[in-house]
């Protein structure tokens, strides 16, 4: 075994570790090499590259990420450099892998050239290239959401910057209606300010490691005056983001955030790409998307209403698979409705409170509502039964009961 190679299996039993292309993830079928595009925009260069790449290096599968990521999964080590030099042509690669680390920036993917989304993004991304950055936890993100409706919220992130009025933002903490208004020119800045103190916090094995956490415990930084607070600033259970998208670009949704590698360079060829956190793209220019079997253009598609890790194989940490569960289920789940299936307690694909199946050895856990590290109210080992409890179970417009119910990310 390569010293690299030993160094990624003890860093993978490390929960809160994020793959990388540098530094790729092992799994249970290859490593797990992940690609955060710049701004979450491919070219059509880029895309059709990334399918030339997979072509070249025999990958059968990409797939998107809550995050705005793509990634490949099988990844062999012989591979690495081919895959790091065909990255780097593409301009998509950094320089190093600490660099790439600090680079967790979401985007509000229907930003415009020279918009404020554009330009704070920017500038956060230049101000996290600099040597002197503090060090931050592994899977500590940014939200970029300056447009006129945040779409970012349900999203994973630890500051988040959003539109307060014409030429004001909010940079405020994840977890906090509450932040500090700050002219757009300063956002950027006002983001890092806040992801120091963060950092200054989250010292010792024990601190918590997301900035919701400190907020749930009502731990703020001294400088901040809580001088503004977003309205609404709780994402909703279901938000129908397709619904909201502004005219001029086509939405195309990957069933389980999968593609092959043939369906992705037809995808390739159309436009070029915005990657989103919802497991969808958005093509530029475009009146709407040609229909393919391999991808979503309907929003009555019920395997828009499901969410799914990779299960086994693919994870060594599964207890069973989840994406042929996922798609005989999806057919049951209420319109308006969201069904969770996790191969584990971890809840990777969907780590918000939902209605939630988790595979287990012997069969299905069933959680009502709640993580997929929840207590469940049933086990099953039939799969009909469990069809029953998802019909029965799963409310439309599924959302919290109440508010104790809501749970922390």
């Amino acid at each position: 075994m390569s010293t690299l190679d030993a160094g990624l299996n003890r860093a993978a039993l490390r929960r809160g570790w994020c793959p990388g292309a540098w530094r790729p993830m092992p799994s249970g079928d290859g490593w797990i090499l992940r690609i955060r595009v710049p701004l979450g925009r491919l070219s059509r260069r880029q895309a059709e590259g990334l399918a030339e790449l997979m072509q070249a290096q025999r990958l059968d599968v990409i797939e998107l990420t809550q995050r705005a990521h793509l990634q490949w999964r099988g990844v062999r080590p012989a591979q690495h450099a081919a895959l790091l030099s065909g990255l780097r042509s593409l301009g998509l690669l950094d320089e190093d892998a600490a660099q790439e680390a600090r680079r967790n920036v979401l985007v509000q993917p229907c930003w415009q050239p020279g918009d404020a989304t554009h330009r704070v993004a920017q500038e956060l991304l230049q101000r996290l290239r600099q040597p002197d950055v503090p060090p931050l936890p592994a899977k500590f993100g940014f939200a970029v959401d300056l447009g006129q409706r945040p779409c970012l919220r349900a999203a994973s992130a630890d500051v988040r910057i959003e539109l307060l009025q014409d030429g004001w933002a909010l940079v405020r903490p994840d977890g906090s209606p509450h932040g500090v208004a700050v002219p757009l020119e300063r956002a950027a800045e006002e983001a890092m300010t806040l992801a120091a103190w963060f950092a200054k916090c989250a010292q010792g094995p024990d601190a918590p490691r997301r900035m919701a956490v400190w907020m749930a415990q009502r731990l703020r930084p001294a400088n901040d005056p809580s001088s503004a607070a977003a309205a609404d600033a709780k994402p909703q259970a279901f938000q129908p983001w397709w619904a909201t998208l502004p005219s001029g670009m086509a939405w195309v949704a990957v069933p389980l955030g999968r593609l092959s590698a043939a369906a992705w360079a037809r995808l390739a060829q159309l436009a070029p790409l915005r990657l989103t956190p919802w497991r969808a793209v958005l093509l530029e220019r475009r009146a709407q998307a040609p229909h393919d079997e391999a991808w979503i253009i309907e929003a009555s598609d019920p395997r828009l209403r499901v969410a799914a890790c990779v299960g086994a194989p693919g994870c060594v940490q599964a207890a069973g698979p989840t994406l042929p569960l996922a798609e005989r289920l999806a057919a049951h789940v209420p319109p308006r409705s969201w069904l969770h299936i996790s191969g584990c307690a971890k809840g990777c694909a969907h780590p918000h409170p939902a209605p939630t199946v988790r595979v287990r050895p012997d069969g299905w856990d069933w959680i009502e509502w709640g993580r997929a590290d929840a207590a469940a109210e049933a086990h099953f080992s039939e799969v009909e039964p469990l069809i029953d409890a998802v019909r029965r179970g799963v409310p439309r417009r599924a959302g919290p009961r109440s508010d104790k119910e809501r749970v922390a990310r």
